[in-house]
């Protein structure tokens, strides 16, 4: 029996996570530390490193200057442009079509969106992936704060070289890069204003150096490209280079590039660029000008940005995106002005001034055949010298540009001292859930940051965040979607063992609500019954009764879509949710549907497989997380560690949910079944060998740490498995190679769990390589040279506060470690941490001793707790002392009931 729909009278989820939410102590347990986290930046001239995120968990923004002027993009999670072009895409890669793929043809491929469907057939490209920006989140708006007007100067928006450089020397502006082969770097040039009908041409004088190439674009002042020059060879000789270019345009910016072919130092030497007409030249000022900045402060205890502003322009400004309502107040010297964010692809927005104090934006996104489209207002009203930015979208109100415009009005009505206490009323509440003080002020610091960082992009009843924490650009890479093969997991971990549970509650309804779709994808997929979830989610994807067409308005990508241990792995949130705030009443709406069809989907799966002499399966076909692809007879699409690992944690999942609601005695013995057949985990053919991430594959460099995941996420193998066992993946992690994209985190909580030596240097180290001046984190180590640091401000590395966390307490399988990973002899305080069974734990170490463990039992149930100490003994909220006696793996257990407070202290 299928369980029942929101609309069919269960609770809302948002009303649910609220109702279950324990109360914590009222003060914050630390606020030195949290105080001392503070981000305090000396310029904001780079959208990147340096602005500030400022957020109530639904509209958030961006604090930045750029060319001289105070800057906020202002984003809103509902804001998606959530349309899809179905008609783009090939058929679903059932699991006929991929047996015939590997077996008739060898493999398959997918090019640019191209898909070779079966010898001499392709569906030609590109699919809807490919071919439109959206589905995406999409920037609001822009406001810029001050009258100043933007400086033209030269910024790098590219820096892919070790060493990116542009100077005047000599009478020329000089491009210069080093690094890696075919690295490029590019720089900038704005505001322009210039009238393509009146300077139709484009001319450059330049010479270079022999292994450089030189690109030109030409934007429009909404950063839309409307020329390019392609690559072109560099003259050695000093020569005059013109483009033709679209007339009746409006140049609003110029961005030169640089390219080095073999990676060493390749310069261009511009010595004019110019817009040439029948009226003469506008030349390009080559020379760089130092940019007019601020240095701004970000209070996260009281979640309030404070610009200092300068004489040249940028004034000094106070802002808060308000807790109560989806506002962001500003307090400034100087009034604002209003930008929409253009896009080709979406209609002209409608900018508006209906009174002299307030402006609005209004933004239609239109719909395709499955989706009604929406459409989104931000309004700005000021006041003296302070305004309101409101955004409202007609998912909210019918009229969004008058509710944005009332939103907005009601703040600055409000008493000003009334609303700020508010609103730092609601931040004293979300600190005094959990705190620590360690005896390390960048860790200590990181994990209170990436805290305020996500709950600036989270809260329950709001759209989930995507990829990225605000945007700084409205074409988001990856279309800014839910990656579900690691990265919109990871934005998550954080709250379960922070305390703050109730904010999981976007993810585990995006989850939710994609079940019919899921449901209706394992029949189109596999022909039988359960739930498969691929690796790429959309925001606002209707059931697929209401779709038309073959695919139903499904994009799945026809490789990484066939990672089968995806589809556990998006569950697996939900559960932790369930376990870290036990409640059976969410157990049995929420996450027990969830669990248990998946667990159907990977029970039908396996009966569907080969077996094995020895009567186990071979799990196939798959593919490894972002390795391999499909490879010829499916010889590297064999028992996937990752889908081992996740496999076994969902069965388990399912089989305890099922126990605990006393349901589906059937399904349990079939999923135990299901468990035995499951083949071990892949290894190398050296000695002593090491896990890979699929039969018959060798060791590589991987994406994401396949062959570690059976530790984390997967949580099947711990600190309690066999001795062998965790010596193999303790050598297979230690010996592990990687690009440094994905698995940062997924590593450092890897290696915590196991209490490998020397964790703490490895997470120090690999953490703070990643870390900018404003507190975020790059998804690689911090260097200009690698692209993808470039994209925008990572929500998945917020799970750095999961990853500290990690070395403090732990509760794995179940039972409750205190300072796994951390050394005894630097001192650590932590205050109500959760552990699995909703447990609130504090403690504190120093001079290499545990002090007093104090445990507090949200819900109440069996306590398993790994003794810090050789005797130990439990205080009751009653006074009395139970002397304990650990087992043989020095596990204590006890029953305990809400409420109650125990304190464990080592026993003389």
């Amino acid at each position: 029996m299928r369980a029942m729909s929101w609309q069919q009278g269960l609770i809302p989820l948002a009303v649910l996570w609220t109702a279950l939410n324990a109360r914590a102590d009222d003060a914050i347990p630390f606020p030195a530390a949290l105080d001392a986290a503070a981000v305090t930046v000396d310029r904001l001239d780079s959208v990147l490193d340096y602005a500030l995120l400022i957020g109530n968990g639904d509209v958030n923004a961006l604090l930045y200057t750029d060319r001289g002027q105070l800057k906020l993009n202002l984003t809103k999670n509902d804001v998606w442009d959530a349309r899809l072009d179905a008609e783009r895409d090939p058929p679903l890669p059932t699991l006929e079509l991929v047996k015939k793929w590997a077996f008739d043809r060898g493999a398959t491929s997918v090019q640019g969106g191209s898909v070779i469907l079966d010898q001499g057939v392709q569906w030609e490209g590109p699919d809807s992936y490919h071919a439109h920006p959206y589905p995406c989140p999409r920037i609001c708006a822009r406001l810029t704060l001050g009258a100043a007007p933007a400086e033209p100067n030269w910024i790098r928006i590219r820096a892919e070289g070790a060493q990116n450089g542009w100077e005047y020397r000599d009478g020329a502006g000089v491009m210069s890069i080093e690094g890696r082969a075919e690295a490029s770097n590019g720089f900038a040039y704005g505001p322009l204003q210039i009238d393509t009908g009146e300077y139709p041409e484009l001319q450059l004088k330049l010479a270079g150096t022999e292994n450089a190439r030189f690109y030109v674009d030409v934007m429009s002042a909404d950063g839309q490209g409307f020329f390019g020059t392609r690559w072109q060879e560099t003259p050695t000789e000093t020569a005059v280079r013109t483009f033709q270019l679209p007339k009746d345009m409006l140049a609003g910016q110029l961005i030169l590039y640089t390219w080095t072919e073999d990676g060493k130092r390749a310069e261009n030497r511009f010595q004019e660029v110019a817009l040439v007409g029948p009226n003469g030249k506008v030349n390009v000022d080559l020379t760089v000008k130092p940019e007019p900045t601020s240095p701004a402060r970000l209070d996260i205890r009281r979640a309030v940005a404070t610009v200092e502003g300068n004489d040249r322009g940028i004034p000094g400004a106070t802002i808060r995106a308000l807790a109560d309502r989806n506002v962001i107040l500003i307090d400034q010297a100087g009034s604002g002005k209003l930008e929409a964010a253009r896009s080709r692809d979406l209609p002209e927005p409608e900018e508006d001034q209906p009174q002299p104090e307030v402006q609005t934006v209004v933004q239609q996104i239109p719909g395709d055949p499955g989706w009604a489209g929406m459409s989104f207002a931000v309004a700005v009203v000021t006041r003296g010298q302070r305004q309101a930015v409101a955004i409202v979208t007609s998912r909210e109100a019918a009229d969004p540009k008058a509710a944005a415009i009332q939103l907005a009005d009601e703040a600055l009505a409000a008493a000003p001292e009334a609303v700020v206490q508010v609103h730092e009323a609601a931040w004293e509440r979300f600190w005094s859930k959990s705190g620590l003080e360690l005896d390390d002020p960048v860790l200590r610091s990181m994990w209170y940051r990436n805290l305020y960082f996500l709950r600036c992009v989270v809260r329950p009843g709001a759209v989930s965040p995507g990829l990225f924490a605000s945007l700084v650009s409205d074409g988001p890479a990856w279309h800014g979607d839910y990656h579900t093969n690691y990265n919109i997991q990871s934005t998550f971990w954080p709250l379960y063992s922070s305390n703050h549970p109730e904010l999981s509650e976007p993810y585990d309804r995006l989850i939710v609500d994609y079940l019919p779709r899921a449901r209706w994808l394992c029949q189109e997929l596999f022909g039988f019954e359960g739930a498969y979830i691929p690796h790429v989610l959309f925001a606002y994807e209707p059931p697929p009764e209401a779709c038309q067409g073959p695919t139903r308005r499904q994009y799945i990508h026809h490789v990484w879509g066939w990672t089968l241990g995806v589809a556990g792995f998006s569950a697996q949130p939900v559960w932790w949710h369930y376990k870290y705030e036990p409640s059976r009443q969410f157990l049995a709406q929420v996450a027990y549907p969830v669990v248990r069809d998946i667990a159907d989907f990977q029970a039908n799966f396996i009966e569907a497989c080969e077996r094995t002499d020895d009567g186990r399966v071979v799990l196939a076909p798959t593919v490894s997380p972002e390795h391999w692809g499909w490879t010829k007879q499916f010889e590297r699409n064999r028992n996937g560690t990752f889908c081992l690992g996740m496999f076994r944690y969902m069965f388990q999942a399912a089989i305890e949910g099922a126990e605990t609601l006393e349901c589906d005695a059937d399904k349990v013995a079939r999923w135990q079944q299901a468990v035995t057949l499951l083949p071990d985990y892949p290894l190398s053919s050296g000695e002593p060998p090491v896990v890979v991430d699929v039969q018959d594959a060798p060791p590589i460099g991987y994406n994401i740490s396949v062959p570690a995941t059976p530790v984390f996420p997967s949580d099947v193998v711990t600190f309690w498995s066999p001795d062998a066992e965790k010596e193999l993946f303790s050598r297979t992690i230690d010996q592990l190679r990687w690009n440094g994209n994905n698995a940062a985190i997924m590593l450092s909580v890897s290696r915590a769990r196991l209490s490998m030596p020397e964790t703490l240097p490895w997470v120090r180290g690999e953490l703070t390589a990643r870390l900018r001046p404003n507190g975020t984190l790059t998804l690689n180590r911090n260097e200009p040279s690698y692209g993808f640091n470039n994209f925008g401000h990572y929500t998945e590395q917020f799970a750095a506060s999961m990853a500290i966390n990690e070395l403090l307490l732990q509760s794995v399988a179940d039972v409750v470690r205190i300072f796994p990973a951390w050394p005894l002899d630097k001192p650590a305080r932590f205050r109500q941490l959760r552990a699995q069974g909703g447990f609130l734990v504090s403690a504190a170490c120093e001079r290499g001793n545990v002090g007093p463990v104090r445990i507090e039992p949200t819900v109440g149930g069996r306590l398993r707790l790994l003794s810090p100490w050789p005797g130990i003994e439990a205080v009751g909220p009653d006074g009395q002392t139970l002397s304990l006696t650990p087992d043989e793996k020095g596990i204590v257990e006890l029953d305990t009931h809400a409420g109650q407070t125990l304190e464990f202290r080592a026993r003389s």
